[in-house]
């Protein structure tokens, strides 16, 4: 499966490389929200999953809209998603700095 990854953020652009990309998570129909996290990766090879995630839960300085849902807590993260789900990754405009 794949999903479509958007990323409005500059920072999280900046860290990637890329601001929408296609990326392939496994050969199955669908993948939880946290497997597709770690299939993306950023410009060093990192992934974008260890970049906006804080314990088990999305970093407070992010918002990310999968398949029109968005996520917030672990359980979000154990969520199945299927092929060609469109994400969107955000800055959020509450946390501070941004």
């Amino acid at each position: 499966m794949r999903v479509i990854f958007n990323i409005h953020s500059n920072r999280a652009a900046g860290a990637a490389g890329w601001r929408a990309r296609a990326i392939m998570v496994n050969d199955k129909a669908d993948a939880s929200l946290a497997e597709a996290l770690k299939a993306v990766t950023l410009a060093d090879g990192s992934r974008i999953y260890d970049y906006i995630i804080e314990e088990d839960c999305l970093g407070y300085n992010w918002i990310l809209v999968a398949d029109g849902i968005p996520v917030s807590d672990a359980h979000s993260l154990k969520r199945n998603i299927k092929d060609n789900v469109q994400m969107h990754l955000m800055d959020n405009p509450r946390a501070s700095g941004h």
